[in-house]
Order: C-alpha cells, then sequence, then structure tokens
C-alpha cells in the first residue's frame, strides 16, 4: 500500500522546518523531489520527509546547508545516518559495482557519525564482509579492490587534516613486506583525532628508514603493522639488527601480532580494537 502524499503544510508538521525554508530549499538546492497532481500542486513522499529530516538534523550539528545538501544529493535518494542502514547502503553498492555510490556513502558515513563510530561500526564490518564475500566466491576480486582503494582515498584525506601534536608525533609503517595498511591507516586517522601529529609512512616500509625517520621526526612512538606470519619473521629479522634511540616506543599490532611477540620485540603491543589501541597509546604518551 502507497504512503498518502502530504501537501507542503504538512511536510512542515511532520519535520519541524517552516513551509518557507522548504521552498528554499528545494529550488535552490533541489533536494525535494516532489510530483504534482493534477492541479499542479506539489505533493511530497516518504522519501522527501526522510531527507528533510536528515538535513534538518545535520544543520543542527552545525553544517552548512549547501555542505548538507551535496552530501544528500551525491547519495542519490538514500539519506541515512543510522550505522546498520549505512552498512547495508555501502554493501548494496559493492555488489552493485556501483563505486560512486560507494563514495557517496563513504562521504555521508563520514559526515554523519563520529570518526570512531564510522570506522568501528561501518567501514570495519563492510570491509571484513567483502573480504569474506570474496573467499566465498560472491564477489570477485576486481570489486574487493575496489572497495578498499575507495577507503584507502577516504582514509589518507583524513590523516592529511590538520597537524595535530599535542600528545606528540607518532609514525607509523607496515612491516617488511606487509602491503595491508588500511588498518594501520584507520588508527592513523584515529591518532591525528586524539591530537597526535601522525607520519604515515604506509606499506611495506624497511625497520631501519623507519627508526630513521622516526628519530628524525622526534616522534614518541613508532608503531608497526603486521598481518601475516611472513611480515613478523621479516621483522625479526630486521629489528635483531636495529638500534632504535632511547626514547622511541616501539608499538606492534596486526593480525599477526602477538603480546608475547611484542614482549620478545621490546616493543609493546597494541590492540586490534581501534578505541582500545587509541587509549593505550595516549596513556603512553603522558610523563
Amino acid at each position: 500500500m502507497t504512503s498518502a502524499l502530504l501537501n507542503i503544510a504538512a511536510l512542515s508538521r511532520r519535520t519541524g522546518v517552516a513551509p518557507d525554508t522548504l521552498r528554499k530549499w528545494e529550488q535552490r538546492y533541489g533536494v525535494l523531489r516532489p510530483v504534482r497532481t493534477a492541479g499542479g500542486q506539489r505533493r511530497y513522499s516518504e522519501m522527501d520527509v526522510q531527507r528533510v529530516e536528515w538535513l534538518r538534523d545535520r544543520i543542527k550539528d552545525g553544517w552548512r546547508i549547501g555542505e548538507a545538501a551535496r552530501v544528500l544529493d551525491e547519495a542519490s535518494a538514500a539519506a541515512l545516518d543510522d550505522p546498520g542502514d549505512l552498512r547495508d547502503a555501502l554493501v548494496a553498492s559493492v555488489v552493485a559495482n556501483d563505486l560512486s555510490g560507494v563514495t557517496a556513502m563513504l562521504d555521508q558515513t563520514f559526515a554523519v557519525l563520529d570518526l570512531e563510530q564510522a570506522l568501528t561500526e561501518v567501514v570495519t564490518p563492510v570491509l571484513r564482509w567483502t573480504g569474506e564475500a570474496w573467499h566465498r566466491g560472491e564477489l570477485s576480486v576486481a570489486q574487493e579492490h575496489g572497495i578498499t582503494a575507495k577507503v584507502r582515498s577516504q582514509l589518507a584525506r583524513l590523516v592529511s587534516d590538520g597537524r595535530g601534536g599535542v600528545h606528540g608525533v607518532a609514525v607509523l609503517a607496515c612491516a617488511p613486506g606487509e602491503r595491508h595498511d588500511v588498518g594501520l591507516l584507520m588508527l592513523a586517522v584515529l591518532l591525528r583525532a586524539d591530537g597526535w601529529r601522525v607520519e604515515f609512512l604506509g606499506a611495506d616500509t624497511p625497520v631501519d628508514a623507519a627508526i630513521a625517520f622516526a628519530e628524525e621526526s622526534g616522534a614518541a612512538m613508532l608503531c608497526i603493522s603486521t598481518s601475516r606470519p611472513e611480515s613478523v619473521a621479516s621483522l625479526r629479522k630486521a629489528l635483531a639488527a636495529a638500534d632504535p634511540p632511547d626514547g622511541l616506543t616501539l608499538v606492534f599490532g596486526g593480525a599477526a601480532m602477538t603480546p608475547a611477540v611484542a614482549r620478545e620485540l621490546r616493543g609493546i603491543y597494541s590492540d586490534d580494537k581501534l578505541d582500545a589501541a587509541v587509549a593505550r597509546l595516549r596513556k603512553l604518551s603522558r610523563p
């Protein structure tokens, strides 16, 4: 059964947005999509209600209407702010090979959720689902690479925003031979937001080069990520020949790292839960 269409007065009552404002949003930004009656009068759908409520809430959050309308327009009909709905929409875009839709839903995710929630409740579960679906043969390698590239691009922009520095300098790098850097990028983004100046060196970084860079940068921490046993073996060999300076804390994390191995390497283990990792590293920064 189709929902009843609303006139502008009813839309205003439902959303709490004045009719004059609704007309301005429709005319200037095209965010409403009314149908016309036989007599030429506008009638609004439940989708219009959802879009107005989404815009209303973004403006309460301090957004400018033009920016909110742009994000909404790029997301097509979707006006979502629930993590579960955003996850589902992102997965649907991946399955449909809609990379522009992936970009739009990532933009909306980071726009309406706080950073930690966006990463832990939307991005991480979607990446995990994508990897599992690829292993099951339900997605192609191109689809898996496509979503990963879009996420990496989004995170790289966030890492480059601002300089931070309240807690000091943190250098982040993947172990030699390690090419999976998205998890480390997520940590970099949260550290930046937590007040660190973050220097992200990325995949497959020689340990001696990472240590030298950290020393030259005056870094308090060097975080090294390993997701494969082979990367741990390369890291162990490289650190045996390395001489980290006093005052530089080595932090190890990733799927292949354990607390025991981190202790063996004379470093600190970073929890794979992003919020716990950031809290632990913040504590390390205190005198």
